[in-house]
């Protein structure tokens, strides 16, 4: 049997790990993409140390219950096993899952010489502009830029979606998929700095833990402890990142965002804390922050003189702001600057139990062209090695019951 790979993400990685490991030969598996390297996105993960998965996932992680389900089916330690069956050695940091060698490049590198050795064929530099059904011989033959046709009994596609276009993720196969009757539900920019309405380039660079919370007016939208980091128009950090993705998947327009840079005291605690540096020719916020993001401080708490003593009025009123430094919602980061895309084919054309294609038989979908995804700290990962454990079991199901050659 001949299966096709529109895509080299990270779940038709895994999903060509699982059938080799489980399948050897049965299959010949052919990846296709339009890249020149192979699984050029996979090695800028984790920002190079490859980030696999998270030890700890809640209902938070994921866009939808499905998703984190799926999770509790096939776990971080499910991933850690399965890799040290193929030699490769993980370790945890802080409840985050790497490769042992905290290199993308080495891990990857690694796992296309396995698929290499197991008679898995790459075809690079190639863009498939759209598939099609011969009913002669029941095969998928490929559209591609350069004229050559490829027949397939099988066809995996796995074309991701618009997020990191600098790393090949285009989003002009979606088009395709539109044509073939797929309903796409609106793509958006996840994992993301997020734009602000206040002017904060006057601590751009600057770096803090806090507490974050994501409101919609008074209503709590999620929380999350964190370091933020300050840009020139916007919020960034992982915990931006995870609230862009939440903002990108809901309907509501109007969002706040507060830190609280004494999440370790309450507010009290902290007022004690000021009132007993509160001196003449002392600007004590000095003694607590840099001197940039201590000025922005004083300028959000309308407090212009730094060098008095401040009164009763002035101190609870600097404290709240620490406690409560609040920012307004602009908009997103776009594309280029986004690590996954929110949205994509919508879940009722697939058959979840093995990501099997409701509209066309024999096609299968995968990783970020579904209308699935997770929160920054690998938990996309997680869902892609998931996904292709659940979709590489349909297709031993079939061997082990002599019926891979049947076209349903």
């Amino acid at each position: 049997m001949r299966l096709g790979i529109i895509g080299q993400g990270a779940a038709s990685l895994f999903f060509s790990l699982v059938i080799k490991r489980e399948l050897k030969n049965d299959i010949d598996i052919t990846l296709i993409d339009k890249n020149e390297k192979i699984f050029k996105k996979l090695y800028a993960t984790g920002n190079g140390r490859c980030n696999l998965a998270n030890l700890i996932v809640d209902k938070h992680s994921y866009n939808n219950d499905f998703a984190y389900d799926l999770i509790k089916k096939n776990d971080a330690n499910s991933l850690i096993k399965f890799l040290n069956s193929i030699g490769v050695l993980t370790r945890n940091i802080d409840n985050l899952v790497y490769p042992y060698s905290l290199s993308s490049k080495s891990l990857i590198d690694h796992l296309i010489n396995y698929l290499k050795k197991e008679n898995v064929h790459f075809i690079n530099n190639v863009k498939v502009l759209d598939y099609k059904f011969n009913k002669n011989d029941k095969k998928y033959q490929l559209i591609t830029n350069i004229g050559q046709e490829y027949l397939f009994d099988y066809l995996i596609i796995d074309c991701g979606g618009l997020s990191s276009p600098n790393l090949g993720s285009d989003g002009n196969f979606i088009e395709t998929l539109k044509k073939h009757g797929y309903e796409i539900n609106n793509l958006k920019p996840g994992l993301t700095p997020i734009k602000v309405k206040e002017n904060v380039k006057s601590i751009e660079n600057e770096r803090i833990k806090v507490e974050a919370s994501l409101m919609n007016n008074d209503t709590l939208l999620y929380k999350e402890c964190g370091e933020v980091i300050f840009k020139k128009d916007a919020l960034s950090g992982i915990v931006m990142m995870d609230f862009s993705s939440i903002i990108a998947r809901s309907s509501l327009n109007e969002f706040f965002i507060k830190l609280d840079l004494f999440k370790d005291y309450e507010s009290e605690e902290v007022y004690q804390m000021f009132n007993k540096d509160n001196k003449e020719n002392f600007p004590f916020l000095y003694g607590y922050f840099t001197k940039r993001l201590a000025d922005y401080i004083y300028k959000e708490a309308n407090i212009f003189n730094k060098n008095k003593k401040l009164s009763l009025f002035e101190l609870k009123l600097l404290v709240s702001t620490v406690k409560n430094l609040t920012f307004t919602f602009k908009e997103l980061y776009p594309f280029s600057n986004s690590q996954v895309t929110i949205g994509g084919v919508n879940l009722n054309d697939i058959n979840k139990k093995d990501f099997s294609s409701k509209k066309e038989s024999n096609v299968y979908l995968l990783g970020e062209v579904l209308d699935l995804d997770g929160l920054c700290g690998g938990y996309n990962i997680m869902l892609c090695y998931s996904e292709a454990k659940e979709c590489a079991q349909s297709f031993k199901d079939k061997i082990d019951n002599k019926q891979w050659n049947k076209f349903i």
